[in-house]
This record gives structure tokens, sequence and C-alpha cells, in this order.
């Protein structure tokens, strides 16, 4: 019986090719995936996008029936490559954290325990000797810090506040930072910081979009804080797609197709109030959702009890992807990829915003407790 996750299949009935390792192989993938919903729509007499909708709600729904082990504490990603390597990337330095006493129950983290992690990711991403001198490297003194965390989808599917305040007492004790002038927003922003900018054209599909003024105008720092799940089964809300809660017009991206998301996000990360201001990039990992989504689904979570922490987006979504496709594959007992979700990163990397090869990302795992 086939998967609600599972792609189409093609006109000759044979599903829709998986797997893939450079740039072009994955975007030749998602064409011939994207070829195949349509044969699939018009078979089944839908508009496309009636089809696609349609596809969403079938991974909302569904469910899986394997049984679901926790990762062991550290356990490294798998090690299979997202993209080729970009000539004009960098390398970036990715930390994921682990603790095991993080989760008090269900959704309650503990919050001495959030902040020794934070301290303990921002040693290892910056290389410095104290904490002090880390947090440095995120917030100075005089610094206006615009710290985006993500509220969508309730309670239990939201990115911790204990992480924003890990953060501000870090960045108000060791950086100097005043404390008037940092602010922790999601959508809603007080009147001042919630006009909007001039708009932005985005290249790939000429998408104009309007920045708030927090990001253009006021901040002069960013800290991402965003939330590690699947969107539409095998879509990914990371850190890229963290920053629809900062621009006007979030439906505008929604869709998985090849030119929405997986470039458009990307895209919108390299704007420069964004790309330049970034100082750091948190994903919460503490009991990730790695099916369905973007609602919560109790069924596809499971307790990782970690933080995915670096100064790049790119890197820090592909890092969190391979944590997500190896649960996947655990669940599943094959291969489960998120297609879409892979040619994003590779999008990123390829038009020089961060790093989703594994051979220009340096993980550091740090297992605590």
């Amino acid at each position: 019986m086939s998967h609600p996750h599972q792609g189409p299949a093609g006109p000759d009935g044979a599903p829709c090719a998986e797997g893939q390792r450079s740039v072009a192989e994955m975007m030749a993938d998602f064409a011939a995936r994207d070829r195949c919903l349509r044969t699939a729509a018009r078979r089944a007499g839908l508009p496309r996008r009636a089809f696609l909708a349609s596809l969403a709600a079938a991974c909302s729904a569904g469910a899986v029936t394997a049984s679901v082990t926790p990762r062991a504490r550290g356990a490294a990603p798998p090690a299979a490559a997202l993209a080729a390597p970009a000539a004009t990337v960098a390398r970036s330095r990715v930390v994921v954290v682990t603790h095991p006493e993080v989760l008090i129950k269900g959704y309650t983290v503990n919050p001495p325990i959030i902040r020794q992690m934070m301290d303990r990711a921002v040693l290892e991403l910056t290389g410095k000797r104290t904490e002090a001198e880390a947090w440095t490297q995120v917030g100075r003194e005089g610094d206006f810090v615009a710290i985006k965390y993500n509220t969508m989808h309730g309670p239990t599917l939201q990115s911790h506040t204990e992480i924003n305040d890990a953060v501000v007492a870090r960045l108000t004790g060791d950086a100097r930072v005043d404390p008037k002038r940092i602010l922790a927003v999601d959508r809603a922003l007080p009147q001042r910081y919630d006009e909007l900018s001039d708009p932005f054209t985005l290249p790939s599909r000429g998408l104009k979009t309007r920045l708030r003024r927090l990001y253009t105008d006021h901040a002069t720092a960013i800290v991402n804080v965003s939330v590690l799940k699947t969107h539409f089964g095998d879509g990914i809300s990371a850190a890229l797609k963290n920053h629809l809660g900062s621009v006007n017009n979030p439906s505008a991206y929604h869709g998985w197709e090849p030119d929405r998301m997986p470039r458009s996000l990307p895209e919108l990360n390299a704007l420069e109030p964004i790309r330049t201001k970034t100082r750091l990039v948190v994903i919460d990992a503490v009991r990730p959702l790695f099916a369905g989504g973007p609602v919560d689904e109790p069924e596809y979570r499971w307790d990782y009890r970690g933080l995915i922490v670096s100064t790049d987006p790119v890197a820090a979504t592909a890092v969190g992807l391979r944590i997500l496709e190896q649960h996947r594959a655990e669940v599943r007992g094959e291969p489960w990829p998120m297609t879409p979700a892979r040619a994003m990163v590779a999008w990123g990397q390829k038009i020089g915003l961060g790093a989703a090869d594994t051979a220009r990302i340096d993980l550091v795992q740090a297992a605590m407790g």
C-alpha cells in the first residue's frame, strides 16, 4: 500500500525519482516530480494548485505506523551530501548540542539547561575561551538586536521562549547591550517597527515583498530562532522559512513547487538587511516534527533534545534536514527523503547565501549531561 507521503507515480506508473546528490541532479529530480504532479492533476481532473492542496491535506492526515525510537544522544546526522560545492560559498560551522535533561515533561523545557546548551553552542561556534567573549560576537554595546522567533501553530510547536531568555540574559550581561534595545518578536510588532519597507524584488520569479522596518531601519543585529519541523510532508520549516514572519505577503511564498519556496525563501534571506545583520541562527530541535506539518501532530514528534546553532541559515537548515531525514528513514525502514527541502538548501548554496554540502560544513556535536 502506498504511503501518503510518497511522491505520485509518473505516466508509466513508476515512482518519481527520490534521490539526488548535486544541485543539477536535485533540480532535475524536482522538475521530474513536478511533471508527475501535473500528470496526476490532469488525471484527477483538478487544477494543479487544487491537486497540490489535496496532497497537503493527505500528508496532514496520514499516519506513520512504525514504532518511533528516540535517537541516542549526540548521534550524527546522515553523511549524504545535499548539494554540489559552490565556489562562491565559504565553509560554515554548525553546532548541534544535545542534553538528556532539557525536557521536563511534554514540550516543557528546563530553563537552566537551555542556558547551558546555548552557552556551549556559542562557545563551540565562535571558538572563544569564555562565554563573555563568545557572546560579544552576537551583540555589542550600542546594538539594537531583533530576535525573530516562531509562535506559529500553537504552544507545542513554537520555538521555546526560554531560548530568547537565554540570549537576552547573555547579551545584556556579557555583551552590554541595552535591554531596551533588544526586541523579541514574531509577526506582531509594535507599530513603529511594523511599518513596511520599500519593496524588494526576488530574482527567480519577480516576487515583490516588503520587510518590516524593524529589520531594515532599526535593528543592527538579528538572531533567528526557528523550529525544526516538516512542512506539507516533504518541505521544511526551519531557519530559512522563519523570515516569512518578517514580510508583508507570506502567502505569496507558499507552495513547494520548484519556483516558489525552494527558491524564494533563500532569496528572501539573501536580501541585504537580513543577510548582513544576522549574527546567530538557532533551530529549536528539542522535539522536532518529522512528518506532516506545519500544524502539530503528536504521532510525528520525537524527543531529539537538541539545538542547532550557526551563523549560516542554509547550513543550519541543511543539518536539520539531515537529522529529520535520518529519523524518517528509521521510522519507515527505508529512505524517506524531503526532496523540496533539499532543493531549497541547494538553491541557497547556489546563490551564495550559505553552505548546504557536507563537505563545506564543519559540524560540531556536543553531547552534554
